[in-house]
């Protein structure tokens, strides 16, 4: 248990009280600093998908 007055997160989680968690540290999102971040790992992981071409002999 934190001895100050906010939840941490960990405390959030086992208690069930995310949204207390939520008001106590409110936060912004970047959107396009989400996208290019979100696209940069997703692209390793399209690229893993794709079958290579055989090359005939």
């Amino acid at each position: 248990m934190a001895r100050g007055k906010y939840l941490s997160l960990e405390e959030a989680r086992k208690g069930g009280t995310i949204k207390r968690f939520c008001k106590e540290h409110p936060s912004k999102g970047d959107w396009n600093q989400f996208d290019r971040l979100f696209e940069a790992m997703a692209e390793p992981a399209l690229k893993l998908k794709q079958k290579p071409k055989r090359r005939k002999l």
